[in-house]
């Protein structure tokens, strides 16, 4: 499963303390699963040329 978070910043690790805490789901590091949104996320924030997405990929096992 590959996920995505559109951001303006690099960073190497996930760190909720740099997460707003008034989002609609509360303070988190929020991801999405199609990319086009990360990338609609990301350019609200930041002008397209500084834009970032991060994709990650979960395997899940039994």
């Amino acid at each position: 499963m590959k996920l995505f978070h559109g951001t303006n910043i690099d960073f190497d690790n996930i760190d909720l303390k740099m997460s707003k805490p008034n989002k609609d789901f509360g303070q988190g590091f929020y991801l999405s699963d199609t990319r086009q949104q990360a990338e609609e996320l990301a350019m609200a924030r930041v002008e397209l040329r500084n834009r970032l997405i991060v994709c990650y990929n979960y395997e899940f096992t039994n």
